[in-house]
């Protein structure tokens, strides 16, 4: 598998998180899986995200894991309350 972006990275994180959001939904596409699935996959490279910068164990890292995803629910609300998300 090859990555390859083109072009300029919005400093706009609406626009980040679109993009990340289709690159997961194009992998479920490609391989054939429920784009639901892609949900389980962002979480799961996030939890590893984390342990690699945090150098702590899974446990150690377990509140910090719930602050962020309490968090990005607060923002994916706030972001595409201003900017409306293309139906599949």
């Amino acid at each position: 598998m090859q990555i390859e972006i083109k072009g300029k990275i919005s400093t706009d994180p609406r626009d980040r998180v679109l993009a990340i959001e289709a690159v997961a939904k194009s992998i479920c596409q490609m391989t054939g899986l429920d784009p639901a699935e892609g949900v389980m996959m962002l979480l799961t490279a996030a939890a590893h995200l984390t342990a690699v910068y945090s150098g702590k164990s899974a446990d150690q890292n377990i509140m910090t894991l719930a602050s962020c995803l309490g968090n990005a629910t607060v923002a994916a609300d706030d972001f595409f309350k201003l900017k409306k998300v293309p139906t599949p």
